[in-house]
């Protein structure tokens, strides 16, 4: 046993879910490291909480390596590192350009993959918890959500053969699987009356998920005390993703 502080890494660690964890380990006492694009906002977050900051892209893997690096080098073991960020693009698959596809590959599966591969270095003698972060509409077929629900997909497969890779290092790997979940991404599903009533309807448990709903599930799959499980995608996502819409009984 030892009395030193967990560690983690949160890579998107200022947008809504990110920050929801961050705020989350911060308050528990633990180190927080925090990998964004964003260095204003990240530097904001500093601020009000304790947490280390790393200018991270999610489309450049030698960023998250470095940060994870630096991360491991000033403190040691890492014990749980997540990856929240991702981008929204809901557009049929006639309407996506190249550019388009290429950005939610690598904003949301490339990222992913890069965040296990430079925590798995430094994991391979401690162990730890990786989590990922994928998409009910990876599940469930949803229209307009060609290209986010195989970026989605492939998190949830790079989770399941991580899990099996890694686990006799000790380490585990999972992802969450939200549903439309309250953000500045996904605002205009949800800004307005009519369109947050039409979201709600989508979810049986009839209504949108908060930020913070997504972050304690996250923060439970980090928690080492939940050591056995791994190669898990957890729905996050009022039933979205597995149950259909209510009916009044």
């Amino acid at each position: 046993m030892t009395d030193k502080p967990h560690t983690y890494i949160i890579l998107g660690g200022t947008g809504s879910i990110g920050s929801a964890v961050v705020r989350q380990f911060s308050a528990a006492g633990t180190n927080v490291v925090v990998g964004a694009r964003d260095m204003e906002k990240a530097e904001g977050l500093s601020e009000e909480v304790s947490c280390d900051v790393h200018k991270v892209e999610a489309d450049d893997p030698a960023s998250i390596e470095a940060c994870v690096k630096a991360a491991a080098e000033e403190y040691g073991e890492i014990t749980g590192v997540a990856n929240c960020m991702g981008s929204v693009l809901l557009k049929p698959a006639h309407l996506t350009s190249d550019a388009e596809w290429h950005h939610t590959i690598s904003t949301n599966l490339t990222s992913s993959f890069s965040l296990v591969r430079a925590a798995a270095k430094v994991m391979r003698k401690s162990g730890g918890s990786i989590v990922l972060v994928s998409s009910a509409a990876a599940q469930i077929g949803l229209s307009n959500h060609e290209a986010i629900a195989a970026a989605k997909a492939g998190i949830i497969g790079l989770t399941l053969s991580a899990a099996a890779t890694y686990s006799n290092r000790g380490i585990r790997v999972n992802a969450v699987a939200p549903g439309l979940v309250k953000s500045e991404m996904t605002r205009k599903l949800w800004e307005t009356e009519e369109a947050a009533a039409m979201s709600a309807e989508m979810h049986a448990m009839g209504r949108v998920g908060e930020p913070e709903d997504v972050a304690r599930a996250i923060a439970w799959l980090l928690d080492p005390n939940n050591s056995w499980v791994t190669g898990q995608t957890i729905g996050v996502d009022g039933g979205l993703g597995s149950v259909l819409t209510r009916m009044k009984v």
